[in-house]
């Protein structure tokens, strides 16, 4: 029998040691203890049981069958929604490919963008599979299946191995704040591609409770303003297996949609996320929490702070390993706008990140629709905004593709890079600057005077009066002409360049003109 000795780090990656001898069996996505609850005999003819989750536990599989050479047969049992979602099939369409085609010196695998651990050997990998059967079964009911297992001792086809842990390589990280972050974006894409930027530069490299490496960030809120859920953004000119990697694509969105907007809990999964909020368990009853509370709030008072919902059941969530992930929402009304408040406890931005936002906006949609309210922000909270080391290289390429090798527009585009707090009109008088700051709609609200663009500036950083940094620098670079302006007594014009071709005028007996500066040169 096994041992959890010969296994890999059994304490982070749960698995159930059987009474089997040359067996292994691998749930996707469902959960192996409802399995093993059902079809009792499971336990007796398996030497393991475990789950796949994503590609990342492939190569624990791996590890588990280079340490046990005795199993000869594999068995995924992908049956259920979740499994055949674009999550669930990620990690069993690698471990397909690996058996189709085997895996290359360069730690590739054919017909697909997954890279193995550099520390397992390929070799061994590709003796695994030429003497380890796998085998796919998607049937709800596993008893004739079960039965047909091997169970007789098999002779290992090779002394067993232990590969080296795994040894992330080594990342510059940018010093940051730690916490607190927040960005913000028109669209999902726009604001999801910061949140990655973010983590790529800031995140603090950590590990997992599943023995991996993370990127993460703390308390990461991102803000998503004109998304339409009915004809989400996707036009960018990324690979396709990118966008099947980060879920942009129609069929992850509608999966989403779906897992949101129905109370109905698909076979082989403890929760989603519409059964907890529109049935909601309370003893033997539920609650609709978008009907009862967060619709019955809004109806009542327009103006009401209690229109939330939580996805938290202390008493079945508290021995979870695998407690919701989004634990509370709350809308608010504002101008006649409903905003939408998301608080997320752990948050795979570059696997999850994109189909939960538009999830969430398509229930924030339906939220609108049936309060009457127009469509306000989305605003994500991810407490615990990580990627994992698996997709760091995808997150680097990405990030710096879109962000970091992208030249910046030279152009004041006012729909996309207005600050919405407001804007500053400067001038020179009686050799004072004065900053007047005023609505994004003109109208004056507050002045900033003083004698240098240092003294101006910092009054308006300490004010905190723009939200931009691209704001804020403008306005520095145009404090600083204005100074120049007044100390060369020439005109000053906000947005135009200081008028020096016209010549210094001779205030002053050290003063020269340019003509007489030209000369000394």
């Amino acid at each position: 029998m096994i041992s959890f000795e010969n296994l890999y780090q059994p304490d982070k990656y749960k698995v159930f040691l059987g009474e089997g001898k040359s067996v292994g069996f691998c749930t996707v996505w469902n959960e192996p203890e409802k399995a093993l609850r059902e079809f009792p005999e499971l336990i007796r003819r398996s030497a393991i049981v475990g789950t796949l989750y994503s590609r990342q536990g492939v190569n624990v599989i791996l590890r588990n069958l280079a340490l046990n050479p005795q199993i000869r047969s594999l068995y995924l049992w992908d049956n259920g929604a979740l499994s055949c979602s674009p999550f669930g099939v990620s990690g069993k369409e690698v471990l397909l490919k690996i058996w189709e085609h085997g895996i290359n010196g360069s730690r590739e695998i054919p017909g697909t963008d997954f890279k193995m651990e550099k520390e397992i050997d390929h070799n061994v990998v590709n003796m695994i599979r030429e003497n380890v059967s796998l085998k796919k079964i998607s049937g709800a009911d596993l008893n004739s299946t079960v039965k047909e297992f091997p169970g007789g001792d098999e002779k290992p086809y090779m002394e067993p191995v232990r590969f080296a842990d795994a040894v992330p390589e080594a990342i510059d990280i940018f010093p940051s704040e730690k916490v607190g972050f927040l960005v913000r974006g028109r669209t999902v894409l726009d604001a999801w591609t910061r949140v990655v930027d973010r983590i790529m530069r800031y995140g603090t490299i950590k590990g997992t409770q599943y023995g991996t490496q993370q990127r993460e960030l703390i308390g990461v809120t991102w803000v998503i303003e004109i998304e339409d859920p009915d004809n989400p953004k996707m036009d960018v000119d990324w690979p396709e297996s990118l966008k099947n990697t980060i879920g942009l694509n129609r069929d992850a969105i509608e999966h989403y949609r779906s897992v949101f907007l129905s109370p109905e809990k698909p076979e082989g999964v403890t929760y989603t996320y519409g059964n907890r909020l529109m049935r909601y368990p309370d003893g033997g009853k539920t609650i609709d929490q978008i009907e009862e509370v967060i619709l019955k709030e809004l109806k009542s008072s327009p103006d009401t702070r209690r229109a939330t919902a939580t996805t938290m059941v202390p008493p079945l969530d508290k021995n979870s390993k695998e407690p919701p992930c989004i634990t509370q929402i709350q809308v608010l009304q504002n101008g006649g706008k409903l905003h939408m408040l998301v608080t997320v406890r752990s948050h795979d931005i570059f696997k999850a990140g994109i189909p939960n936002a538009f999830g969430l906006r398509a229930l924030q949609q339906r939220i609108v629709k049936e309060a009457g309210f127009d469509m306000g922000y989305l605003q994500i909270t991810s407490q615990s905004a990580h990627i994992y080391e698996s997709d760091w290289e995808d997150a680097k390429k990405l990030a710096r593709c879109a962000i970091w090798d992208r030249e910046p527009s030279m152009v004041f585009d006012p729909i996309t890079s207005a600050d919405p707090r407001g804007l500053f009109v400067i001038s020179t008088k009686d050799k004072i600057i004065s900053a007047y700051f005023k609505t994004p709609s003109g109208d004056d609200l507050l002045v900033v005077t003083g004698k240098t663009a240092r003294e101006v500036g910092v009054k308006i950083a300490h004010l905190e009066l723009i939200s931009r940094p691209d704001h804020l620098l403008d306005i520095g670079s145009e404090l600083q002409k204005a100074e120049i302006a007044v100390s060369q007594g020439i005109s000053y014009t906000q947005d135009r360049p200081l008028p020096f071709a016209t010549g210094l005028p001779a205030r002053g007996k050290n003063v020269k003109k340019i003509g007489d500066v030209c000369n000394d040169c």
